[in-house]
């Protein structure tokens, strides 16, 4: 499952939270969204709880996210060891871009 937040552009500057899942066919998948004030732990957890609660089975499921602080936390706080945690490709490659001063075009 993968879980990131992103802006909304309106006249109030909202945060949208998503999960979202590949289903058998190999298509994409929302399985949860919400719209909250700011990427925070607290947002974060309360988005997770409910996830938790909506899909009991996912404990032992994989998240991939861009690793935001808010994000981090709050799934250390929700899902202890529970899952496991990967990082998004696209969010890996800034790192790596910003840590060996290497920039791909």
């Amino acid at each position: 499952m993968a879980i990131d937040g992103t802006f909304l552009k309106a006249k109030l500057s909202l945060i949208l939270l998503l999960a979202v899942g590949i289903d058998a066919n190999g298509k994409n998948l929302i399985l949860a969204w919400s719209i909250v004030e700011s990427e925070s732990k607290a947002s974060w957890t309360w988005f997770l709880m409910n996830l938790k609660e909506a899909i009991p089975e996912s404990i032992g499921m994989t998240l991939i996210s861009d690793r935001d602080k808010g994000l981090e936390a709050a799934e250390s706080t929700v899902y202890g060891d529970t899952v496991q945690r990967l990082i998004c490709c696209f969010h890996l490659k800034g790192i790596y871009s910003l840590s060996y001063n290497y920039y791909y075009r």
